[in-house]
């Protein structure tokens, strides 16, 4: 009997953990759409791009250049056209990681690219936000605004501490 009620335990265990949860899911769904359109994005697969994003969709761009700002399907698509502009070579990018959750995932990934004033390897984490369609509504990505100032506009920043004797203190 005790033999039976040990082996009916494991198949109850082995059988719970097996199931996914419905949150789990939406995790897995939400993974795999914002892995569908980081890789369109990345390999300049518009059409793919498109057909994943919702007839709504929004790109935010944070930091403050002249180039930060919530843009539309369309002036995104100006927007990513420009951005190659100043690039030397192609777009590029080492993907590091990515968290998901139900209705969103956050990529981080490491540039890999040139531009005008050299090497440009910034790092960037991009989140996507998934609608109940199951389509990106919006990408929000933050990057150095100083390092893209340095490398792709040519810029000289230097930053001094406005009383040098008390930085750090």
């Amino acid at each position: 009997m005790k033999k039976l009620i040990l082996l009916l335990f494991i198949s109850i265990s082995f059988l719970s953990c097996s199931n996914i949860s419905e949150r789990e899911k939406k995790i897995n769904a939400t993974e795999e759409i914002v892995l569908k359109v980081y890789d369109a994005q990345l390999s300049g697969d518009v059409e793919t791009l498109k057909s994943l994003v919702s007839d709504d969709f929004t790109m935010t761009l944070t930091g403050k250049l002249d180039i930060s700002g919530t843009y539309d399907w369309d002036s995104y698509m100006e927007f990513s056209k420009y951005f190659g502009s100043l690039l030397i070579g192609e777009v590029g990018g080492e993907f590091t990681d990515i968290i998901s959750g139900e209705n969103a995932a956050v990529v981080f990934l490491n540039g890999k690219m040139e531009g005008i004033g050299g090497k440009y390897e910034n790092d960037y984490a991009l989140r996507y936000t998934v609608n109940s369609e199951g389509k990106v509504s919006n990408i929000k990505e933050w990057l150095s605004d100083i390092l893209l100032a340095t490398q792709l506009y040519g810029e000289e920043i230097s930053g001094q501490h406005i009383d040098p004797d008390k930085r750090f203190k």
